[in-house]
């Protein structure tokens, strides 16, 4: 009776939705709520109705069970097909299934799709019929696989239909959903300056039973809700491609954090003069190059890309996130000041890059080719349609000015990944020659000059060497290869918030002791070398917030990797996270006391250490001052010497701008 009824409420939702659409036009229908799941491919268990996006790893591989569940499981719905759909279309589009994904319509099988973090569409045009009911049924599982990309890496893959399913329902015609899952419409830039850019537009038809006769496809363009071109195509390539051009005088450039402008390109296809289909991207004009001495240059300005990296998850929901939980996690990065974000190591939401192209940040998107390679044909024949599907689906996002194709590939196997390297920087400029290639190195290979830029991950100060080594080894490496676009691509240190030391010391990477003040000092450090060096087009800190990776046992959580600026539910921000904001935000003035958690001192005699982007400060000690600090090269103020009464001390610190107060008890003395 519940089955009954459900398929009877959805029948008459999508009846309902698709009366109050102009009948021609393409129509969508989330495909979210009410999906019967269960582990395994028949239930041994308990058969849970859940909504999307959802992971089944929630709570295992999040909270530091190495063994967290990777196998299969079941998604299935009914699908009650309205009688009006006879003669139309009917696409389903998974916005991401980790890692395969295997789609059937009452017991036939449809479609398999194997990668976690790009979508698929699967036509179900000939399995269902108008007026009835179907099963739609996907098995997900999450098993590692040497097949499919990445084979392995230090972070978890939770399965599960993650990112949500939506049906499209289209006339017999339509602008193609199934290329790659992309939107079917591509636009090109080119010779792009501040008096003129060329535009390339393309739309990508895709029939069923039928011919083109009678399409035609209207490409506009718009700017601020005034129309600025139109273009009418009625000849299609063979492979129903209809293509257009125009230069736009005088753009207004997407100019990064300063000026995100955004132009509206609209397509249209109709057929006999009737609409039946349409696509609207935001698309923006930029022009950009990285030049090995001086840096990157975005609009011919001096442009460093000062960024963070970032894992698609939080503590309560894994990787099912939410637009509010990208819209916050994006909102952190711009208070810090960040003009850039890697987003590592794969594929993330679509959401994330349109929000990105409004904010004004740079996006590193790659695939997930990441630590190991193993001569595998499969396995490159995946590594090849992941980042076909990259590429076409995010092609017209203005933040991506780059591919990412590798990181930390390692050619300690017998296996060398030099020739795939290569293979796919061809192959990401045959499919877009507008953009450049990137990659991420921890060694010294060939393959490290095979990209248009490289960047290098380097932990000096954590896992090897001292802070005050990355320039050394920086210089050494930019005087090497003086041809070479260089940058840095993660650097970081682990910091517990939770484990705190009023003494620096430094740990080790891979105990269980991570207090919060040596991840401070070493990016305090580490950020001296890195600002000082303009030839460097890039610097990503690892990361921007703590993550699960399922295998270590570190720090104060195990199976967290701890290294980043905020904790994994958003909540704290580190120390870290207010030295860089004091760097990069020149805008929200603000001073801040560092070492604030550390309030069980066990030292009379300290330092004391704070940020400020707003000038000099003064601090203040159970009311009496101490004087007047003035920010160095990295906006750091530090106080010597400072004398600690037993029991409570108050610390004010404050300038014109603002202030800041924490409290410190002196217990268990220990004079130095």
């Amino acid at each position: 009776m519940k089955k009954k009824l459900l398929s009877f409420c959805l029948f008459f939702c999508l009846s309902v939705l698709a009366s109050q659409l102009p009948c021609a036009a393409a129509e969508v229908y989330p495909l979210n709520r009410g999906w019967t799941f269960h582990h395994g491919f028949q239930p041994v268990g308990e058969v849970q109705t859940v909504d999307l996006p959802h992971t089944w790893n929630k709570g295992d591989a999040m909270y530091g069970t190495a063994d967290y569940y990777r196998g299969l499981c079941r998604y299935a719905r009914p699908l009650a097909v309205p009688a009006r759909w006879a003669g139309k279309r009917i696409f389903l589009r998974v916005e991401a299934a980790q890692t395969v994904a295997d789609v059937f319509v009452d017991r036939r099988f449809v479609m398999q799709h194997r990668g976690g973090y790009t979508a698929f569409v699967a036509e179900l045009t000939d399995f269902l019929q108008p007026g009835q009911e179907s099963e739609l049924a996907i098995y997900v599982n999450n098993t590692a696989s040497f097949d499919i990309a990445p084979i392995c890496g230090d972070f978890t893959q939770p399965g599960g239909l993650y990112r949500g399913v939506e049906l499209l329902v289209t006339d017999e015609v339509c602008i193609a959903p199934d290329f790659y899952a992309s939107s079917g419409v591509f636009f090109t830039q080119s010779e792009v300056s501040e008096r003129s850019a060329r535009l390339r537009m393309e739309a990508l038809l895709s029939h069923k039973n039928t011919t083109l006769d009678g399409c035609e496809v209207e490409f506009q363009l718009w700017d601020e809700g005034r129309q600025i071109h139109t273009a009418t195509v009625r000849d299609f390539t063979p492979d129903g491609r209809a293509c257009a051009e125009t230069t736009v005088q005088r753009p207004h450039l997407w100019d990064g954090v300063r000026d995100p402008h955004l132009y509206e390109a609209v397509v249209i296809l109709r057929r006999d003069g009737q609409e039946i289909d349409r696509r609207t991207e935001e698309i923006g004009f930029r022009y950009y190059h990285a030049d090995p001495e001086q840096g990157f240059f975005l609009n011919g300005h001096p442009y460093r890309l000062n960024g963070v990296c970032r894992h698609q998850e939080r503590a309560e929901r894994a990787v099912a996130l939410y637009p509010s939980d990208h819209d916050e996690d994006l909102d952190l990065m711009q208070e810090m000041g960040c003009t850039a974000v890697r987003l590592a190591h794969y594929p993330q939401a679509k959401y994330v890059h349109r929000q990105m192209d409004r904010r004004g940040l740079v996006a590193w998107a790659e695939i997930p080719f990441v630590n190991v390679y193993v001569a595998h044909p499969a396995y490159a024949d995946n590594l090849r349609q992941q980042l076909k599907e990259l590429i076409y689906q995010n092609y017209n996002h203005p933040c991506i000015l780059a591919w990412g194709l590798f990181n930390e590939i390692n050619s300690g196997w017998l296996d060398r990944p030099s020739a795939m390297a290569q293979e796919l920087h061809e192959l990401a400029h045959s499919l877009d020659p507008s953009r450049l290639t990137m990659g991420a190195s921890n060694q010294q290979d060939d393959f490290n000059g095979f990209t248009d830029l490289i960047a290098f991950n380097r932990y000096f100060g954590w896992y090897d060497g001292e802070p005050d080594q990355m320039g050394e080894w920086l210089d050494r490496e930019h005087a090497a290869h003086p041809e070479r676009k260089i940058g840095i691509s993660e650097y970081g240190a682990g910091g517990s918030p939770f484990q705190q030391a009023d003494t620096l010391e430094r740990p080790t990477a891979g105990g269980p002791w991570h207090p919060e003040n040596w991840q401070t000092y070493y990016h305090i450090e580490n950020w001296r070398q890195l600002k000082a060096r303009p030839y460097l087009w890039c610097n990503f800190v690892w990361c921007m917030f703590d993550f699960s990776a399922a295998g270590r046992r570190e720090g104060s959580d195990p199976g967290r990797n701890d290294k980043g600026l905020v904790t994994v539910d958003r909540r704290i921000k580190k120390d870290a996270f207010y030295f860089y904001k004091a760097n990069w935000n020149t805008e929200d003035k603000f001073v801040y006391l560092a070492g604030r958690r550390a309030d069980r001192r066990t030292r009379s005699v300290t330092t004391v250490q704070a940020f400020s982007n707003s000038g000099p400060a003064e601090l203040f000690l159970n009311g009496e001052p101490l004087g007047e600090a003035v920010p160095d090269a990295v906006n750091v103020m530090e106080w010597k010497n400072v004398r600690l009464r037993e029991g409570k001390n108050e610390l004010l610190l404050k300038n014109k701008y603002g202030e800041d107060r924490c409290t410190w008890f002196l217990a268990d003395r220990t004079d130095l």
